[in-house]
């Protein structure tokens, strides 16, 4: 990308002959699909090699992955092509961190002001979407929390307009409704935020500020941007829904403008009708290390160097890497989900990545509901398809003694888990020093089971600070309002 430093991934490969070719081969087609779709998020790749058999292996590899190709055109025009040894770029594994603040604001006034009114607060709103939910948080100028708010999926009910019909979003085809989703919550946790003020807001006719609105978004996001559809958006046109996703945050800000005055009246403006607004993007994964880096210093001491894995493992995997002092690892899309974490045996299997089809990827295997349930499957279990099925098979595991089976169940996950993070290693130019883990199976005994054997594992690589997440479940959503009122206020 213009003014970026290219990633190059170093590999060396076993030449023509040897007994470990075709491992090696496999390696580089694991490595290449990792770079491009979990750490950089590129259509356009580079091979420097001496041998024409690995380039053109590398290329029917591509070819006979066809999910591959497609899931990276959301990045431009694939291309696979050659280099020469000069074209490296100096600096292998570029990744640098980025400050965590806001990442600009609207491009224009969405709406005219009212700044006759006196105004006594300011207040900064964090909407944080998934699959399942949409969770929002309100700060003021101090950065105290006013006010949270989480409501499911929606759409109006058919037979009554006032009441809601409560759905999995990927069903609705038309880019408005999930929008109207997102700037109704945004609408509500504010009028919230106002309530709780009490009579300093609102009472007198007075009218606080809204300065920033950051969004913790669940889909692959590069350089502050969404790239492609959104998995909750999943069932919407992407030509039709291209200029809303193009600056979601913008949209979700412009609805909350749009109908301000219906819904609360005088009792709050946007600065400068949005066009002072500070707004910020970022990746469930990135939102998730923004909130836990908060007790990065506490874990690691005074150490300037400390740098912490930040996972939040759901039905998928998300996460984000920052460094002490508050910087996100940036330069890529870090869609960790996607990162192949090892080659299946010659007489076995591993599990498939939903949307690219590649065998042995993080999504079904570092610690998510998803490996569990491989697992069981592996194991000779029945395969749990239902989400209320299966939430209900973990809680059953759980609640049951720590006999050999659950210990050997969590120790392998445990081992996944570990794996997951050494092989991400690979790909980073710096050593991180610490793993903070939040999701279903952390929770309970078992679940220090699975975190004690990944602590473990990976002490013998020097990092000693492996524990579970503390979980909050408005975490995202105040890390992305901290975010945009540290732009504004510090």
């Amino acid at each position: 990308r213009p003014g970026a430093v290219p990633y190059a991934l170093p590999l060396e490969l076993p030449p023509p002959g040897h007994a470990l070719r075709e491992r090696g081969l496999a390696l580089l087609w694991a490595r290449t699909v990792t770079v491009a779709a979990a750490v950089v998020g590129t259509s356009r790749l580079r091979l420097v090699t001496k041998c024409d058999e690995t380039f053109e292996r590398l290329k029917a590899d591509f070819d006979a992955h066809p999910k591959v190709t497609s899931h990276l055109e959301q990045y431009g025009e694939f291309s696979l092509t050659r280099a020469l040894p000069e074209d490296v770029p100096a600096e292998l594994r570029a990744m640098p961190f980025l400050s965590a603040r806001g990442g600009g604001v609207a491009d224009e006034p969405l709406l005219g002001t009212n700044e006759a009114a006196p105004l006594k607060k300011r207040l900064y709103l964090g909407v944080d979407y998934g699959r399942s939910d949409v969770k929002c948080a309100v700060v003021d100028e101090s950065g105290m929390e006013l006010s949270t708010y989480v409501t499911r999926w929606w759409r109006p009910a058919e037979q009554v307009a006032e009441e809601r019909e409560y759905l999995d979003p990927a069903i609705l085809t038309s880019i408005d409704e999930p929008l109207r989703c997102l700037g109704e919550a945004a609408l509500e946790v504010i009028r919230l935020a106002l309530d709780a003020a009490g009579t300093e807001v609102g009472a007198d006719g007075a009218a606080a500020r809204l300065c920033g609105l950051g969004l913790s978004a669940a889909g692959c996001v590069r350089d502050g941007r969404l790239c492609g559809l959104p998995p909750a958006f999943g069932g919407c046109d992407p030509s039709a829904s291209a200029g809303v996703l193009d600056r979601l945050e913008h949209s979700v800000l412009g609805y909350v403008v749009k109908h301000l005055p219906e819904r609360l009246g005088s009792r709050l403006v946007v600065a400068d009708g949005g066009g002072d607004c500070a707004t910020m993007l970022v990746n469930d994964g990135d939102a998730s290390a923004m909130w836990g880096s908060t007790g990065l210093c506490a874990a690691e001491g005074q150490d300037a160097d400390a740098i912490g894995l930040y996972l939040s493992c759901g039905t998928g995997l998300a996460g984000g890497i920052v460094r002490q002092g508050g910087g996100v690892c940036g330069g890529g899309v870090l869609e960790v989900g996607k990162l192949v974490m090892g080659l299946p045996m010659a007489s076995g299997s591993a599990p498939q990545h939903d949307t690219l089809g590649v065998a042995g990827v993080a999504q079904g295997m570092a610690g998510t509901q998803r490996s569990f349930f491989n697992l069981l499957a592996a194991r000779g279990g029945e395969r749990i398809e239902g989400k209320a099925e299966q939430r209900a098979a973990i809680v059953a595991m759980q609640k049951r003694p720590l006999d050999d089976e659950v210990c050997s169940i969590f120790s392998t996950l445990g081992g996944w888990l570990a794996q997951f993070v050494l092989e991400l290693s690979e790909y980073l130019p710096f050593k991180l020093t610490h793993v903070e883990a939040g999701g279903k199976l952390t929770d309970a005994a078992s679940g220090e089971i699975m975190l004690t054997k990944a602590r473990d594992a990976l002490k013998e690589h020097g990092i000693s600070n492996v524990r579970r997440a503390d979980e909050s479940e408005f975490g995202q959503s105040l890390a992305l309002a901290k975010a945009v009122r540290s732009a504004k206020e510090d």
